[in-house]
């Protein structure tokens, strides 16, 4: 009846499928847990490889395909009409994780359960990560339910798999960041409503402050991406992001100059801050905005 689609980089996987498979014996319904290697380093595939339990398919590619392409692999193999696709850096937040998504599936649904973090601060690099995620992304439902396709991730929902045959990942959405933003704008255009329920897995894969700027960074170019995409095949959706409406005020009020003067001059001291023990959130963002305005001008050069 349901296919838990796992995409791996890098990363162990033993514990989250041992606990998902306790889960989904329990419930005595037809499962599969798919697990994809998208061509980690030889240490993690070995070791995910091992996992021996009925019901387990490991499959491996050779070469990386990326987040969108390998969540469509995962969806082409899968052969159970229900699909739950989480991040491989995940933890089962309760003993009902399986069985709460279970009675919610039904022809067309997309049902989106949440993510949350360990509560103790890291006292190391991954912090500004940590942040982020608690005072960005840990949303309940009852907010999310205010903003269903904003408030969408990839790191954990329930899809009829006809349903995202028909959407699927956009796959010119490389690297990092806002394929799953795409993914629910384009749910949107469908007529598609998502479901949020408070079903949520611990985010546990941390990454590094200069690690996660980088992917930050990679983000922008996935955004710009989707601003073009969208402003052919979805006008109405083109202003979907904080950050391309502000890009687009800057741009009426004639200053978006202005603010990449200002985002050259003191991107040192605001990328010092976010590396350092004390991020401030609001620099984060300035950030951001000023990097997407720094790589817009450099792809309008190159044109």
């Amino acid at each position: 009846m349901i296919s838990i689609c796992i995409p791996i980089y890098n990363y162990n996987v033993t514990c989250l499928t041992r606990n998902l498979h306790l889960q989904l014996v329990a419930t005595s319904n037809a499962f599969e847990i798919l697990l994809m290697d998208d061509a980690s380093s030889s240490e993690y595939r070995k070791t995910n490889a091992a996992i021996d339990l009925p019901g387990i398919r490991y499959i491996q590619l050779n070469e990386n395909v990326g987040r969108a392409k390998i969540r469509n692999l995962l969806a082409a193999e899968a052969q159970y009409p229900y699909l739950i696709f989480m991040d491989c850096d995940s933890a089962v937040a309760n003993n009902n994780y399986i069985s709460d998504y279970l009675s919610y599936c039904q022809p067309g649904i997309v049902c989106y359960g949440g993510r949350i973090y360990a509560p103790e601060k890291p006292n190391d690099t991954t912090f500004l990560r940590w942040k982020y995620g608690v005072e960005r992304e840990s949303m309940p439902a009852s907010e999310r339910k205010a903003i269903p396709m904003f408030g969408f991730c990839t790191n954990n929902f329930l899809i009829d798999r006809n349903l995202f045959q028909q959407v699927r990942f956009n796959e010119e959405l490389t690297g990092y960041g806002h394929e799953d933003t795409f993914f629910g704008l384009e749910l949107l255009a469908e007529g598609v409503a998502i479901d949020h329920i408070d079903n949520a897995l611990i985010h546990l894969g941390l990454e590094d402050a200069t690690i996660f700027l980088e992917k930050v960074e990679n983000g922008m170019l996935n955004l710009l991406k989707i601003e073009k995409i969208l402003s052919e095949k979805h006008p109405t959706y083109a202003a979907h992001s904080k950050l391309i409406r502000t890009k687009m005020l800057l741009e009426k009020m004639h200053i978006k100059w202005l603010y990449t003067v200002i985002y050259t001059l003191f991107k040192p001291v605001m990328k010092r801050n976010l590396l350092g023990r004390k991020p401030c959130l609001f620099f984060f963002d300035l950030y951001r905005l000023g990097y997407l305005l720094s790589i817009e001008k450099t792809q309008h050069k190159n044109t």
